[in-house]
Order: structure tokens, then sequence, then C-alpha cells
């Protein structure tokens, strides 16, 4: 008789046992992995998926819905995509081409784009870097030669100015020799005022106005000893001829000597 209760016992511990296992097992995998408290908080570790896809996308970790320490992202065919460090509200990160050469370099805060950007081509050529404030450049934008910085020089191929995310100011662009090929200034994203064209000795090659992004006023083409070559005329991009040129040349001589006689 005491023999077949301890056999009973033994059976409803078992069957107890099977009930709460898988319960004990999920409440194991929620507290390790993509886990949401009750205040649907993200915590712990999460990894996520691509959509549709059983490719990882990327790990990390959330306390309190925010991200920390360090983050993994990944390329649908599980080549790394990215790393990111975080440190309160503030992330560095580095990005990869899917050949694993570094695509660009450079730091959030509040997941906005901040302070200096590089960005880099799939053969590790430095392509750019750029200043950005709230996700927007705001400063100097540096265009490069294309070139592998641990083999070779960096060389400037253009400059520009921004100001939230519009050019604004100052443009160079120069020659691979280092000499400049042109400047101009831009207003609010378009070009405005006098441009400059240099030949790599440094004459001037051409010369003219902008106004609003446009080509607007006297055009003068230079040969490379300095003499004047030709002259044109633009009215809002369009260049101007025959008759057109003749009324646009009137009114201008007019206008001038209106001014001459205030």
């Amino acid at each position: 008789m005491v023999r077949k209760l301890n056999s009973f016992k033994l059976m409803r511990v078992f069957s107890v046992l099977l009930c709460i296992l898988p319960l004990m097992l999920f409440a194991q995998n929620r507290s390790l992995n993509n886990f949401t408290d009750a205040n649907g908080l993200k915590q712990g570790t999460w990894k996520v998926r691509h959509e549709s896809s059983q490719a990882v996308r990327y790990i990390g970790q959330f306390k309190d819905n925010k991200p920390y320490g360090l983050f993994k992202h990944y390329y649908k065919s599980g080549i790394l995509s990215a790393i990111m460090e975080f440190e309160g509200e503030t992330s560095g990160i580095t990005m990869y081409h899917e050949n694993g050469i570094v695509l660009s370099v450079g730091k959030y805060i509040n997941q906005l784009k901040d302070s200096v950007w590089y960005f880099f081509n799939d053969r590790n050529e430095l392509l750019s870097s750029e200043d950005y404030v709230n996700d927007k450049i705001h400063g100097k934008q540096f265009l490069y030669y294309p070139v592998d910085p641990n083999k070779g020089e960096i060389k400037i191929m253009e400059m520009y100015h921004y100001n939230l995310g519009n050019k604004h100011g100052a443009w160079e662009h120069y020659h691979q020799s280092g000499h400049l090929k042109a400047k101009g200034k831009y207003d609010n994203g378009n070009l405005q005022g006098e441009v400059f064209y240099y030949f790599t000795n440094g004459q001037i090659d051409l010369r003219g106005f902008y106004k609003k992004g446009k080509k607007n006023g006297l055009w003068t083409y230079y040969d490379e000893n300095g003499s004047v070559n030709k002259e044109v005329n633009y009215k809002e991009d369009k260049l101007l001829k025959g008759k057109e040129l003749e009324i646009y040349l009137e009114a201008l001589k007019a206008k001038k000597t209106m001014i001459k006689n205030e």
C-alpha cells in the first residue's frame, strides 16, 4: 500500500512538472530576448530579424526602451552592415559596404546626425566629409578626389558651406594639382553673384554672373594668356542672340544711364 502511494505521488509531481516546465522555459526566453515589460518598454537583449526573413537585422540591448551599449546590424546576406556604440543620447557608428569596406563613420545625438561624418566608396577611397547639426549638413562639406587614405595624399576637389541643409556661402573647386579651378557663392541653395573659372596655370578661363541659380548677365571667356576670347549674355539661363540681345543691351544701357544721372 505504501509503495502504491509513493508511486501515485511521484506521478502527480511528474504531471505538474510537465505542465509548468514550458511556462518556465517561456519565461526564461522572455527575460533573455525581445522582452517587453508591463509598461510596454523594451528591456534586455533584442534580436530582430529582417521582415519576412530569418536573417538577423540587428542585435542589441535596451533599458526602459532606450538602446545602450553595442549594437550590430546586418545585411540580409548575414554580412555586418553597421556597428553602433550607445552612451546615453550619443552613439558612434561605423557603417560598412557589403564587401566589408567602411562606408561611413559618424555620430548621432538623439538619433540625429551630428558633428563630422566621413564617407568612403567600396574601394576604401575617401569621398567626402560633412558637418552635421540636427541631421542636416551645417558648416563645411569637402568632396575629395578618390584616394585610399592609407596609401595616398588626400586632395580636396570641392568645398561648400551649408546652412541647415542648404548650400549657403563660399564655394571652391580645385584641380587635382591643388590649384583653384572655380569659385563663387551660394545663397540659400542657389549660385548667386559672380563666379570665376581658372586654367591650371591660374589664369581666368571664364567669369560670369548667376541670379538665383541661373546664368544672368555678361559671361566672358579668356585665353590661357589672359586675353578675352569672346563675350556672351544670358537672361535667366537663356543665351541671348539677335534681336533679343539688342533689346537686352539697350535696356541695360538705359539702366546704367539712369543710375549715373541720379
